[in-house]
């Protein structure tokens, strides 16, 4: 996948800028392969990728069939309600930042190489990243009945606490996307790409795909 740059020459662009800008002039992908075949049902689900020299940029788009945003803060259980995931590995190697968002923004993120032991990203990490959820701030239980809903969100570079990078024109990095909840009516475990694995596993840095930075 191709990393297209924008917003070059704001450092600190708004939300609703980059929200907007991203509908214009990027093209969006799906999130829609179906690994594990006891949990088909497949919401509506894309994601719109691009970078300026300080922030990386993504906004998930989503309909879905019930909604649930129980976590109330940061570094909770956001797999649980509805969640959309970015997986990515500036190095291209097995260890990697995991990086999920429940449907009202609450953030957790970790740097890996597996599912059972990571390095969390504290408050001071995490407050450096904004985010802004079409359905609002405040917790809610289940809602049942088809929804619409986006994020956008404007991760610095410097919120991948373990690596020191800035990516440039040519760099290359390893990555995948999700869409998840865990706890829903009815779970479901959406990717970019497949994953080969027996039972539902975002956490196998061997499926990513490739990010080229434009």
């Amino acid at each position: 996948m191709i990393v297209k740059k924008i917003l070059e020459d704001i450092e600190r662009p708004d939300l609703e800028l980059v929200s907007q800008t991203l509908d214009w002039e990027i093209t969006s992908f799906k999130i829609e392969q179906v690994s594990w075949e006891e949990y088909p049902y497949k919401p509506r689900v894309t994601l719109r990728l691009a970078y300026n020299d300080n922030e990386l940029f993504v906004k998930f788009k989503v309909r879905e069939q019930s909604v649930r945003a129980v976590a109330a803060e940061d570094n909770g259980n956001v797999w649980e309600d509805s969640c959309v995931e970015l997986f990515i590995s500036p190095e291209c190697n097995e260890y990697y930042y995991n990086l999920e968002f429940s449907c009202i923004g609450k953030k957790l993120m970790g740097y890996r190489k597996d599912r059972t032991s990571a390095v969390r990203g504290e408050n001071d990490v995490l407050s450096t990243i904004r985010v802004h959820s079409t359905l609002g701030k405040k917790p809610f239980v289940e809602r049942t009945g088809e929804t619409e809903w986006s994020l956008t969100a404007a991760i610095p570079f410097k919120a991948f606490f373990s690596s020191k990078f800035r990516p440039v024109s040519g760099d290359r990095f390893t990555a995948n996307f999700y869409k998840c909840g865990d706890k829903l009516s009815v779970p479901h475990f959406l990717s970019w790409k497949k994953i080969d694995a027996p039972t539902p596993n975002f956490h196998l840095p061997e499926f990513f795909g490739e990010l080229f930075f434009e």
